[in-house]
Order: C-alpha cells, then structure tokens, then sequence
C-alpha cells in the first residue's frame, strides 16, 4: 500500500465515477482502476462495487476512506514540519506567483531583495491562484502573488495592484485607428476570451466589463493562456480584453488600445494582484521580502501605462518627377 493507491481510491471514493476521479489527478481511467484493484488484492477485501453505472463504497470502503484522508493529513502535517525545520535558518525564500506578477512587478521586487540580502537562496514557481494558496497552505512556499482566494483559508491577503483593461486588436482592424476605446465600441464584435473552467477570474473580468454596459460578448473562442490569445487575435478570430500588463508584450500583426472609463469601482476579484502568506509562521525572509513588496508596487501601474496610439494615416504617394523628355 503506497500513497499513490491511497490518492487514486480517495479520488474514486469522493466522486464515485472512475472517468472523472481520473480527470481530477491527471491519469488515464484504465491505470486508475488498476491502482484501486492493487490495492483491493492487497487489503484482500472490496471497496468498491462496481456496475456499468454506478460506482459505490462496502462498508470497508467507508472505513478505508476515513483512514486514508488520516494517513495523508499526517503525511502532509510530518512533510511540512520538515520543511519549516530545514527552513528556520532563514537562508531560503520560497515565492509563487501568477503570470500576471511574474510579468510584471515581481522581477523588480526580487532583484532588490536579491540585492539587500544575498546570502539567501531564492526559489521561485509560477502556477494559477488556486494551485499556488494551496501550496502555500501545505507549506510549500513562504507567499504567494495571486489574485483574492475564492475559498477560505487561514492564509492573509494583501491587495497590492489594480489592472486596467487593454483591448488586443489586429492592427489592420478599423478600430485600431483610433486612439483609444470604450466597452461600447467592443459590443458585437467578435471575442477572445479567457478559458472559463481554467481561469475563472479571468473570465468572470470579461463578463463584468460586458455587464457594465449592458451587453454580453460574443464569444467566437476560449484560450487558455496569453499567447494562444494573441494568436487568435493575429489569425483575425476576434479581439480580447486583457490586462494592463500584457502591453509588455509584442505578437506580429497584433497592437493594442487603452479602454477609456472601464476602471470597474469597486474592481472586480479578476482586476486584484495581492500578496498571500501564512501569519502564524515567523519567517525574516520572507517578511523581508513583504515590505520590499509595499515599498516599491504601486496600487494603479503608471510606469508602463500603454501610450495612446496615433492615429494611422493614409499612405501618401511620392510624387513623380517628370522626365526631361517629358515622357511618362
């Protein structure tokens, strides 16, 4: 009995439906169901039954699963023990964040620490909101950059920028000759919007600035991540609102607009970056790293605020000069 078997029947246990406790951790049904009949012949009992549509617990089900949620709690309690002992020198800083910090105050943020203090080590991951508080509850990481949690935790939250939105447009786009846009000008127009099973707050921010004005986007496709989105925009799928951030980045035959009066009040969770750390662990480092934090990232980035764009032109002719023989 190994704790992969113990994970794969929890998973089963919980959502009594082989396909989607597959889904869940990552692996193909027919290697789940292996997993669970390991475990079955090595207990020598059943803890599942099994028909073509339905999946249920034995009473040794029952009893299995209150115990193996037991082993994997103290597991995880004895793991982060060990790593807040191998941690209480002080000499790791352990950060994640999401791509919203990474690409823009974080780099800036960890260079000056780096600077202040260059004996400690620092460790860095990049993950979505959900995977990085829980990772920062297990103990896995000192804080995190992440959007509000949606779910309670004993974690604290700090709220440190406000996004604006962007419109991402191709640049032979009709709107594109104007300096800036309104959500009014975006309604009816084809959309790129963000994946609403993989990033919620994302897409939840699309839909708010639609609601602002009274309208709904029309919705052509759903990407993941940035560049899938701007490489739907280049292929002329559509546009995409995206946040201030993302005017960092260059794509061929992409350009972007600033959105006038979408400034949301109050911001929705979508337009929030904050910092996400576990009070009760005393950590220097990382408190260190939390006032270089409140020091340096501003609430609204003006720094790199994208210009207005000029106005394009149309493209004039030279004009011809005559040739001595007056021909043509």
């Amino acid at each position: 009995m190994d704790v992969r078997q113990l994970r794969c029947f929890i998973a089963v246990a919980e959502e009594l439906h082989f396909g989607r406790a597959a889904e869940r951790l990552g692996v193909a049904p027919p290697a789940l169901s292996r997993q669970i009949s390991a475990l079955e012949d090595e207990l020598g009992v059943n803890l599942l039954t099994r028909t073509t549509r339905q999946v249920a617990l034995t009473r040794a089900g029952l009893i299995m699963l209150e115990e193996s949620k037991g082993i994997l709690v103290k597991m995880e309690q004895a793991s982060r023990a060990v790593r807040e002992a191998s941690l209480a020198s002080g000499k790791v800083l352990r950060v994640g964040a999401i791509d919203a910090a990474s690409s823009s105050f974080v780099p800036e943020a960890l260079m000056t620490f780096r600077k202040r203090f260059p004996g400690i080590e620092i460790k860095f991951a990049e993950a979505m909101t959900v995977a990085l508080v829980q990772m920062l509850e297990a103990g896995k990481l000192d804080l995190a950059l992440v959007r509000p949690p949606r779910k309670p935790t004993d974690c604290a939250f700090e709220i440190l920028r406000v996004e604006r939105p962007i419109v991402v447009l191709r640049e032979d786009h009709p709107l594109a000759a104007r300096e800036h846009l309104t959500m009014h000008d975006l309604v009816g127009e084809p959309f790129v919007v963000p994946s609403k099973r993989i990033r919620p707050y994302a897409y939840d921010l699309v839909m708010a600035y639609f609601e602002s004005v009274g309208a709904v986007p029309n919705v052509v496709i759903e990407a993941t991540e940035k560049p899938a989105m701007m490489s739907a925009v280049a292929a002329g799928l559509g546009m995409a609102l995206a946040p201030d951030w993302v005017s960092r980045l260059s794509f061929p035959g992409v350009t972007m607009r600033r959105l006038r009066g979408a400034m949301l009040d109050p911001p929705p969770p979508g337009a929030l970056v904050g910092v996400a750390w576990r009070p009760q662990q005393k950590l220097p480092a990382r408190d260190d790293f939390l006032a270089i934090l409140r020091e340096s990232v501003t609430l609204i980035e003006e720094r790199h605020v994208l210009p207005l764009a000029t106005p394009q032109k149309p493209h004039k002719q030279p004009a011809r000069t005559p040739s001595p023989s007056g021909g043509t």
